[in-house]
């Protein structure tokens, strides 16, 4: 999500842009770990004038960096899709198709409906049907041709016979459901979780409550399923005490003799942490883990409490709900512990000149580079997350070898700045 005090927050004073990159770092190679990786864009990309609630319209900016974190697969309806009307949709719909990342859920007219839903993903010789639908939009409607996946048994159940008909061995609904800030399904849930699966859906995803409700794998007709009731806020600017986070879940999907099943599903609590850095408040997305050993005072003593406490409240939830869910923690002396690290001291990189769009989101170059900005707001495309300057180099040398651009050199990255380096 994104509101008000997020957008004022992400605005780059010097540039005129917004500035979101650096705080998605920490979940980054948690996401990438995965093949498929979803998220539910909670604003419309309707342009200026920006707002938050109640009639979201969020800046590019912030799409350009779900795709750039790793996202591959954006979900549309839900009750803020009509926040600015027909023109909303719309270029809600443009920017997505602009970035090339797939998406579902809300559509132009029914011919492009009927040509790409359910959205069918392939990956590793599966067929995964992406299906997405929510329980209203506030009260506000858009004009035919627009299409806005409701929740409705008729649709769903015809949805999920033609992913059958297109050969799908996995069938994920993602619903947009539920009272608000219940630690619980309502009936509702229950009774369209029931639908989803005597329908055939094999997973049932869920958010709008805004706080995280229990993850179950369970038996239905001797067939195993995954529900997850509400994923909670993945980022937001809510502060009261249950909806300062979320829960990222990951499964893996095992095809064996032409039929498909679920193997290991973790869940990975994350907090909301604002802080200034410089130029940009930064809305850090955090899994758990001891930040202040690396950098002290990154998370202050009265926000180490709320963080704490909202991990303490969400596995007390999880303990007497959750069932065959294990925990996904930063592990001491892994990788991503060691990245963390970096980010939260120093390291190496290389500074690359040139378009952000173009270097981003090249096939070649893109899964390889982030985007940060200083403290004096000066914003740097860089290569690497490098412990030693050697190494630096060697991203120095690759990127000259292939003539990505005619302007590299070598930086060191600290919390206070960045300052070039000579060899």
């Amino acid at each position: 999500m994104q509101h008000d005090g997020q957008i004022s927050a992400a605005r780059n004073k010097t540039t005129g842009s917004y500035e979101y990159e650096d705080g998605y770092k920490f979940v980054k190679p948690i996401i990438n770990e995965y093949d498929i990786k979803i998220a539910n864009l909670e604003v419309t990309l309707a342009g200026k004038p920006y707002k938050g609630y109640p009639q979201f319209s969020a800046p590019d900016e912030l799409a350009e960096t779900l795709v750039s974190t790793g996202f591959n697969v954006i979900l549309t309806s839900n009750n803020h899709s009509c926040d600015r009307g027909s023109k909303g949709v719309l270029r809600t719909l443009d920017v997505l198709d602009e970035l090339g990342v797939a998406h579902t859920g809300t559509f132009r007219n029914k011919e492009e409906r009927d040509k790409n839903y359910p959205l069918m993903i392939e990956q590793n010789g599966m067929n995964v049907a992406m299906l997405n639908y929510t329980y209203g939009t506030n009260g506000l409607k858009v004009a035919p041709p627009l299409i806005i996946n409701y929740i409705d048994s008729t649709v769903i159940r015809k949805d999920i016979a033609k992913a059958k008909a297109l050969n799908a061995d996995y069938i994920i609904c993602n619903m947009h459901w539920g009272k608000e800030y219940l630690h619980t399904p309502d009936k509702y849930q229950k009774n369209w979780e029931a639908f989803c699966y005597s329908a055939g859906a094999d997973m049932v995803i869920g958010g709008h409550p805004h706080t995280v409700q229990p993850i179950v794998r369970k038996k239905i007709e001797n067939e195993e399923r995954l529900t997850v009731w509400s994923l909670g806020n993945f980022v937001s600017n809510m502060s009261v005490r249950y909806t300062r986070g979320g829960v990222m879940v990951g499964t893996s999907l095992i095809k064996e003799d032409g039929k498909t099943s679920l193997g290991k599903t973790e869940q990975t609590l994350v907090y909301v942490h604002k802080k200034q850095e410089g130029a940009i408040k930064q809305y850090y997305i955090l899994p758990e883990f001891d930040y202040n050993k690396y950098r002290p005072g990154f998370i202050s003593s009265e926000t180490q409490v709320k963080m704490d406490g909202f991990f303490a409240d969400s596995k007390k939830l999880f303990k007497a709900h959750n069932i065959g869910i294990e925990e996904k923690k930063v592990e001491e002396n892994s990788t991503t512990e060691a990245l963390y690290k970096r980010y939260l001291t120093s390291y190496y990189s290389v500074s690359i000149t040139g378009g952000k769009d173009e270097l981003l989101f090249d096939q070649t170059i893109g899964p390889f580079i982030h985007e940060t900005v200083d403290k004096s707001g000066k914003t740097y495309i860089l290569s690497g997350v490098c412990e030693t300057m050697q190494q630096a180099d060697g991203n120095l040398h690759f990127i000259n070898d292939c003539k990505i651009t005619e302007d590299a050199y070598i930086v060191k990255v600290t919390p206070n700045g960045i300052t070039r380096v000579e060899k």
